[in-house]
Parts: C-alpha cells; structure tokens; sequence
C-alpha cells in the first residue's frame, strides 16, 4: 500500500509540458534578422524553461493559400454538406486552430513588409479567426474564445516606426489578438536595421536585451 501511495503522489505531481509555438515568417531563409531574433528567444526561454515542447511552423517553407473564395465558403457551409474538397479545407483550419489553442504562449518572427506585416502572416490569421471557435459575436458584440496567454510579436525593420503612424504592425495585431481574447501581447522591435552599422548594431543589441528579459 506505501508503494502505491507513493506512485499516486507522484502522478498527482505530474505537470504536463508547456507548448511554445514558434511562428516564423520572413520570405528570407538567409540573412533573415526576424529569424535570427525569434530563434534566439525559443533558445533562451528553453534554457530557463526545459519543461517546454516547441511547435514549428513556418509560413514560407509551408506557406498558406490565401482567403478566397473556396476557402470561405469551406468555413460558412455546414460540415454535413462539405464535398472531399470543403473537408480538406476545413481539416487544415481545424488543424491551424487546434494548435494555436494548444499552445502556452506563441512566438511570432514578423519582418515589415511595406509597413506592415507579411502577407504570409496574414493568410495564417485568417485560418485561425474562427467564428465559434476562437471568436463569438453575442448581443454584447464581438467576444474572444481564446484563454489568455503571452503572446511575443519579435519584428525586424529598416527604419524607425515604433510610436509612429508608418507602424501599421502593431496596432493591428495588438488588436487582433485582444480580438480573441488574447491580452498578454508583447512586441520586441528591432528598428534601424538598414540605417548604418551603428544603428544597426543598437537595433539588435536592444531586441537581444528585450528577448533576455521576457524569455527569463
């Protein structure tokens, strides 16, 4: 019986893994600053945090078809009507959600693209806002159905935008994310990446020192 016991006591104990989904999106597979920084960080939270399980997706290895016509009549027909094609469709998205829901906190490598963010990035966003799986309209409005967690937006820029109208990035995710009820949104900017060495090297030293202190 003390055996038993004591095997009890220990299954009692037992914590599942976190789940960190990294989310890379750059065009580039070389010399890519987002890559670099959004490895950097997976690297450093596993250091201080080994009882994690990393997700990999990338967008530009395995990128997504974007929203069309096919797509949305997939999501808006009932499942006991779909042909073979609307059921492929749907296994992906129902896959892309699961996953995103799955996870602990989520990692996202986000260049800027023309001000915003890369149209990879955008077709994954519209797999996963989901109505009636991460997402409710109610007589109250729009309501998330997502549990909060941290989410960590890490993006490489050419110039300086943080705080300025040409930074179409932030606010639109930032709202996105608390769309579906996601709260905990933080950015870590490397800016100034292709205005001289000097502002180079500073872009990236302040994104290594924001990584250090939210991966701890």
């Amino acid at each position: 019986m003390i055996v038993c016991a004591s095997i009890l006591n220990q299954t009692l104990e037992f914590k599942p893994m976190k789940i960190l989904l990294h989310i890379d999106t750059s065009a580039r597979f070389e010399g890519s600053d987002s890559r670099r920084l959004s490895q950097r960080f997976v690297r450093t939270w596993l250091d201080n945090h080994p009882d994690t399980r990393v997700v990999e997706r990338d967008l530009a290895s395995k990128p997504l078809p974007h929203l069309d016509e096919e797509i949305l009549a997939a999501m808006m027909t009932p499942a006991n009507q779909h042909d073979p094609h609307q059921m492929a469709i749907n296994r992906r998205i129902d896959l892309l959600v699961e996953e995103f829901l799955d996870a602990d906190l989520v990692v996202i490598g986000a260049p800027m693209y023309n001000l915003g963010i890369p149209s990879t990035l955008k077709a994954y966003i519209d797999h996963i806002v989901v109505a009636g799986r991460t997402f409710a309209y109610t007589e109250k409005g729009a309501q998330g159905l997502v549990a909060d967690k941290p989410v960590y937006v890490i993006t490489a820029r050419g110039g300086v935008h943080a705080g300025q109208p040409s930074d179409q990035q932030t606010p639109y995710l930032q709202t996105l994310f608390n769309f579906l009820g996601i709260h905990s949104v933080n950015f870590i900017h490397s800016e100034g990446l292709n205005m001289g060495e000097a502002m180079r090297a500073q872009g990236i030293e302040l994104a290594h020192t924001e990584i250090a202190r939210h991966a701890a």
